[in-house]
């Protein structure tokens, strides 16, 4: 018996009589045991105390003896699993419901223990020097691109709130372009050595909870490929469909491990034609998940990457750190940059051009290929000619943002773009065929979705919208 027919035959022993797999410390007892190596040989290679490991192997021991009917010690747990014959293999095929302190896992330790047999799904090479560290899938992330950082930018904020605030749940919104997830990738490098297990999804294919759930879960749980068999007849390791389940599992691994959690495109499942961060028709269970992540106890973080935020996490999103919303709009002055890489003329011109284009990265990259195309970079010369026209393909991403928008609000919306200055509320009201409760949240849906700007302005509050935005707007009206 080789040491991985060993494990496969332990783990499946331990299942039929606590319905869970042997977690990686557990492994490392085994493995390190079949080895001939005294535990504080296995306490340095799993980075762990040598009483913590003795306290593992303590109760493994006892859990074998229970099953077997016979004393397990160290010194005889290779001989009395080579003598025994599996007789029978429960039935129950599936995790059951986790219970924080069954599963025993290394709380000592800044990193788990090497499981080479639970190579990560996917590795970067930006990330090689901490493959030891931190388990990493980040195979629907974004490539690490220029990435324009500053003093007091949105990445310093939100590494503070995670490194230093224990943040549960950060939000990032704007719309499209504004570089969420440029942000929250390169993010990744900085507070990476702070988690054991780094994972990032895409909702752009509008998963269900239960495939998102499933996916993270085995993740987690080092399962890769998905659902090894259990020796000998044994059925496969499923996780459950159940959502309750599959969240109660979710949480207890969040709180055994220091985890990270990206998902990207969020407004992938949330509603087009209503008011911002209503979900789609079967995706509302997703709303638990985010409600469960930011108000239970535990080590991890899950970042939400979207154009909108969902509307539950406006509802508990408050001054305490545990969960935060932070709304992107522009670079300001450091998008020079951009127009300096793209090898634009005119710099004199540019702050006009970055404030024409609110400073959105992607909106100042397609329109310095239009200037450089069209007018050899020359800035001036782009700028001369009013109105300033809408790029084939700008065009279709405005327009994605645009169709997400309510009756209501597009009303609210039209209104203002046919305005030169910005309209306070009392102003809309006057124009608005709605009720003012409809109005007043028409007003605070676009402001979430960042296409309306707030400002203070003789003592009252008023609304512009982006130029760029109303020009689209008057076009489509």
């Amino acid at each position: 018996m080789d040491v991985q027919e060993l494990l496969r035959l332990a783990d499946g022993l331990v299942f039929t009589k606590t319905g869970k797999h042997l977690d990686d410390l557990q492994q490392a007892v085994v493995r390190g045991t079949w080895q001939g190596k005294r535990y504080s040989e296995i306490s340095k290679e799993v980075h762990c105390t040598e009483r913590h490991v003795r306290n593992v192997a303590s109760k493994l021991w006892q859990i074998l003896s229970k099953i077997l009917e016979e004393d397990v010690n160290k010194s005889n747990f290779s001989s009395t699993m080579e003598r025994y014959e599996i007789s029978k293999i429960s039935n129950s095929g599936y995790f059951n419901l986790v219970h924080k302190g069954n599963i025993n896992v290394c709380t000592e330790t800044s990193h788990p223990p090497k499981t080479p047999q639970h190579s990560p799904p996917a590795q970067t090479s930006t990330e090689d020097d901490t493959q030891e560290k931190v388990r990493l899938d980040l195979r629907d992330a974004p490539e690490i691109k220029t990435f324009y950082n500053y003093p007091n930018s949105p990445l310093t904020a939100l590494e503070n709130a995670i490194a230093r605030q224990n943040c549960r749940l950060l939000t990032i919104t704007g719309m499209a372009g504004t570089g969420k997830s440029a942000i929250a990738r390169n993010l990744i490098p900085q507070i990476q050595t702070q988690f054991d297990r780094i994972i990032w999804r895409s909702l752009r294919t509008s998963p269900p909870l239960e495939t998102t759930l499933k996916t993270l879960i085995q993740f987690l749980s080092n399962q890769h490929p998905p659902n090894p068999p259990l020796p000998r007849g044994g059925e496969e390791r499923v996780v459950p469909t159940n959502t309750d389940v599959q969240l109660s599992i979710l949480i207890e691994y969040l709180r055994d491990n220091r985890c990270l959690i990206i998902l990207d495109d969020v407004q992938q499942i949330l509603s087009s034609g209503q008011l911002a961060g209503h979900y789609k028709p079967g995706y509302e269970n997703y709303g638990t998940l985010f409600k469960l992540i930011g108000e239970i106890t535990h080590n991890s973080c899950l970042i939400l990457n979207s154009w909108e935020p969902p509307s539950d996490i406006i509802t508990f999103t408050d001054d305490n750190s545990a969960v935060r919303l932070l709304q992107l709009t522009g670079l300001g002055e450091v998008a020079t940059e951009i127009l300096r890489e793209k090898g634009l003329l005119d710099e004199e011109y540019w702050p006009e051009l970055i404030e024409l284009y609110q400073g959105n990265p992607l909106w100042l990259k397609l329109v310095a290929q239009t200037i450089n195309n069209l007018f050899s970079g020359r800035v001036s010369q782009y700028l001369s000619y009013q109105p300033v026209f809408l790029s084939d393909e700008l065009t279709p991403i405005l327009q994605q943002q645009y169709q997400r928008l309510s009756e209501i609000e597009k009303q609210a919306i039209a209104l203002i773009s046919n305005e030169t200055e910005p309209l306070s509320l009392t102003q809309l009201m006057a124009k608005c065929q709605g009720s003012q409760g409809e109005l007043f949240t028409a007003i605070q849906s676009l402001t979430r979705r960042g296409m309306l700007e707030k400002l203070s302005y003789e003592a009252e509050t008023v609304f512009n919208i982006q130029h760029i935005l109303k020009k689209y707007v008057k076009m489509v009206s």
